[in-house]
């Protein structure tokens, strides 16, 4: 039987392929390879990858100069949409946050969603020695490192993978590290070049990150074998925690040059989401975190999306109401912490943190702050624990 990735076949039943769109990436490919493999056994179809150059596979700059997010799936998207392609696979983080007209997405199971060090000599955020150079193309990793290690020379970068690595760990390296997705080496099988997994209290990941988004024309979900195989590569936890972080992010109005970090996790019936905005320059950051009960029973899906939409809102409010816009550029007002359709058993807590100066909410039912040796390890590390000889 022909494999994923030939073209021109048809299925043994007449049935054309499953054509799976994706960036040209060898990340891009990779990943896609793993959705198309797996759609290949839940639908019994052929599937092959229809390559789609986008605008952020040619323009060079940030990615606030080029225009954002979208960058990366308008040429995926209007693929999907022209019938040149069946499935379209993206990276979550990339896609805007409000739903596409006629498109449908699914979430399969979340990679590590961790930001990792890739550094010469496998030194580490502790160990990096003062003024070291370290590279990373977003905004929210630059200012949680300035936060925890304001002596660092953060370099902005673009490039692939194997660019940004080389820069750091190749024989004409100009950097001591670089900053990186966890998930994406892991897909491409690269993790041997981490010297650190970074904690999610020090550095909060992207919303969405370590999440691929698989998405379809909407109208093809008539197709019971599709629909069927898309029902079952998504997963319930991974798309309830992606959620609440996307809800989040929408209710703040922050771009990608915004310094926003977001995590949450299903446990124990309960959404846990934990949110920090920065300044770019890491001087001051604000988090806040919360959590709810998610609706149990076959019959109640839709609720529990929107128990977890309603924390990424309420969570959201709570960190415009301390004044989260005044560190990025977000919304400029929230509701307060008391906002949104959040259910009965949400609680929001927060911290913000100015050079040396800490406050902390005095919600009696609030979730706990961070353990506090993650806290005194992020204490050391912003004033004064070992950083090495200076260089």
């Amino acid at each position: 039987m022909p494999k994923w990735g030939e073209t021109g076949t048809v299925s043994p039943a007449g049935t054309p392929p499953l054509r799976v769109g994706t960036r040209g990436s060898a990340l891009a490919t990779t990943q896609s390879g793993h959705v198309a493999r797996r759609l290949e056994e839940l639908t019994g179809r052929d599937v092959e990858l229809v390559r789609v150059r986008t605008d952020g596979d040619v323009l060079t700059g940030s990615l606030a100069q080029m225009g954002g997010t979208g960058v990366f799936v308008t040429a995926l998207r209007e693929a999907l949409l022209d019938g040149r392609c069946d499935v379209a696979v993206h990276s979550l983080k990339d896609l805007p946050t409000e739903p596409a007209p006629g498109l449908t997405v699914v979430t399969p199971e979340r990679e590590n969603p961790r930001d990792v060090l890739c550094a010469r000599d496998g030194l580490t955020l502790t160990t990096l020695p003062r003024g070291a150079r370290v590279g990373t193309g977003s905004p929210r990793r630059a200012a949680q490192l300035r936060s925890v290690r304001p002596d660092l020379d953060v370099v902005d970068i673009r490039g692939n993978v194997d660019t940004r690595l080389a820069r750091a760990l190749g024989p004409d390296a100009d950097l001591d590290a670089v900053v990186l997705a966890y998930a994406g080496l892991a897909r491409l099988g690269r993790l041997d070049a981490v010297s650190e997994v970074v904690d999610t209290a020090i550095m909060a990941p992207a919303a969405g990150q370590g999440t691929l988004a698989v998405e379809v024309r909407t109208a093809s979900l008539d197709d019971p074998v599709l629909a069927r195989a898309l029902h079952d590569l998504d997963h319930e936890p991974t798309r309830l925690a992606v959620l609440a972080e996307r809800s989040l992010l929408a209710r703040l109005e922050a771009g990608c040059a915004a310094p926003v970090g977001a995590h949450a996790v299903v446990e124990d019936g309960e959404v846990v989401l934990t949110a920090v905005v920065a300044r770019v320059d890491g001087v001051e950051q604000l988090t806040h975190s919360g959590r709810t009960t998610v609706p149990v029973g076959a019959s109640s899906p839709d609720a529990r999306d929107d128990a977890a939409r309603a924390l990424g809102v309420r969570v959201a409010d709570a960190l415009l109401a301390d004044g989260a816009a005044r560190l990025a550029p977000l919304r400029e007002t929230g509701s307060g912490p008391g906002a949104g359709a959040g259910s009965e058993s949400e609680t929001v807590t927060g911290t913000g943190t100015a050079q040396a100066t800490t406050r902390q909410a005095t919600d009696a039912d609030a979730v706990p702050s961070p353990d506090r040796a993650v806290e005194t390890a992020r204490e050391q590390l912003r004033d004064g624990g070992y950083r090495g000889e200076a260089e």
